[in-house]
């Protein structure tokens, strides 16, 4: 539907009729996320962020005819006249928001979304099929109720308030005012849009199935000032530590600079030393007590006061305010695996760093600042600032994943934070989720896994 046009004469009244990983903790500690009719916000949102980047499919051809390919994906019985095919099907003419809708649903692993309207199942391409969704499955929210739509949710629209619902689609975030989305058939393509939460033209929201905020369980490693390294577990939907911390007997043997961690056995420590030696720390278990292989020097020259590791072959490290990236090609690198640093930029003055996703990184300023980085390539990122002041009582920031992120504090406080949508350069739906603990967390250095929370 076209939401930028709600005149009754353009209306379409008729809309054309698990996720669930297993963490193995190597070592012993054995984690499992939600079960498996859970479905991760996140991950509807990432699939519906995915189509709209889709140049290939994510409008109509020709434009104003009504071909799309979402409606070939699920109708076949559709017409096809003067229509194209892409990606493996042949697109078909008809209103297309619910079948988008319905396509990023299905693709995120929403329960019931997968079963076939011919089926029994409840979602058609009809839009008012969403609240129906929500309603037999009791997860309907009118906007009246005061309901705060959450990322991965539909939301339906009546552009005249006639009684009909006429259009769907995926809320990406929402705050106290403003909804956010993501939707099919805008304007005749897939569309980024916002609306006051207060707009009459829409009707109410539509949770998936077993929603979850986030699944996963954060893998943090930390070192003491001693030199000891510990190992902690936290939960990443209630934020409850469910492991440790767990502590080993023997030091590192130097000073640590700054620590990545690029799998759950493998972490990356640099010495605090004028020749910047980084060393490979391989970690046999972390049961009952942490245990690792005597520390392996793998090169020197990382002369970094902060690393991160994005799970996906790339290590950021900043030293005197430039970023440069290096490419890691196994889980246990030798210095052959690590690629020569490829510079990204200056004027990284940063108190902390995380990486939150493939290319995203994220950190705070010593005035409080909180920024998020898209890394494009050698010598490009786009810089975006999340929050303005605040965030300089942290000394250590983490993110799993998932849009989740901690905060460490100098006298020992863990703290929680969920970006409902990390990557939309928008601080606004940034919410704290308060505290792991009050103290305890006495580390010199902190690191977490990346990619286990989604």
């Amino acid at each position: 539907m076209k939401p930028s046009v709600p005149n009754a004469a353009v209306l379409y009244r008729r809309l054309r009729p698990a996720l669930a990983v297993t963490v193995v903790a190597m070592g012993a500690v054995m984690l499992t996320s939600a079960p498996a009719s859970a479905v991760s916000r996140p991950a509807i949102v990432s699939v519906a962020q995915d189509q709209l980047g889709n140049t290939a499919r994510n409008h109509e051809s020709p434009m104003g005819s009504g071909c799309n390919y979402y409606t070939g994906y699920f109708r076949s019985w559709k017409p096809a006249t003067g229509c194209p095919s892409g990606d493996g099907v042949q697109w078909r003419n008809s209103d297309w928001c619910a079948d988008f809708a319905k396509y990023v649903w299905r693709n995120a692993g929403v329960p019931y979304a997968e079963v076939p309207e011919g089926s029994g199942g409840i979602l058609t391409g009809w839009a008012s099929s969403f609240k129906d969704y929500g309603v037999a499955h009791g997860t309907w929210r009118t906007r009246a109720s005061g309901y705060l739509p959450q990322p991965g949710d539909a939301v339906v629209f009546d552009w005249d308030q006639s009684g009909d619902i006429d259009h769907v689609g995926i809320v990406t975030s929402a705050n106290s005012s403003t909804v956010y989305t993501i939707e099919g058939n805008s304007g005749d393509r897939i569309k980024a849009n916002s609306y006051s939460r207060s707009n009459a033209d829409i009707v109410g929201y539509s949770a998936p199935v077993g929603a979850a905020e986030v699944q996963g369980t954060a893998s943090v490693y930390g070192v003491l000032a001693d030199g000891r390294l510990t190992y902690t577990a936290i939960d990443a939907a209630t934020g409850q530590r469910t492991h440790g911390a767990v502590t080993s007997t023997a030091t590192l043997g130097f000073t640590p600079k700054a620590m990545a961690t690029l799998n759950f056995n493998t972490i990356l420590v640099t010495e605090d030393s004028a020749e910047g030696r980084l060393y490979q720390i391989d970690v046999i278990t972390n049961r009952d007590s942490l245990v690792f292989s005597p520390p392996v020097l793998l090169g020197t020259g990382y002369t970094h006061e902060l690393l991160a590791y994005d799970g996906n072959t790339h290590l950021f490290g900043i030293a005197g305010g430039v970023l440069r990236r290096y490419t890691i090609n196994a889980t246990k690198p030798a210095l052959s695996n690590i690629s020569a640093g490829e510079l990204i930029g200056g004027g990284f003055t940063l108190k902390t760093l995380t990486a939150t996703a493939s290319n995203w990184l994220l950190g705070t300023t010593q005035s409080g600042q909180l920024i998020s980085y898209r890394i494009n390539g050698v010598e490009s990122f786009t810089r975006y600032q999340l929050r303005d002041t605040t965030w300089q009582v942290f000394d250590y920031l983490m993110s799993p994943g998932g849009g989740v992120y901690y905060g460490h504090r100098p006298e020992g406080s863990m703290h929680r934070y969920l970006d409902a949508n990390p990557h939309d350069g928008n601080g606004a739906d940034v919410a704290g989720l308060g505290t792991v603990d009050a103290g305890g967390w006495t580390q010199t250095l902190l690191s977490t896994q990346p990619a286990t929370v989604s």
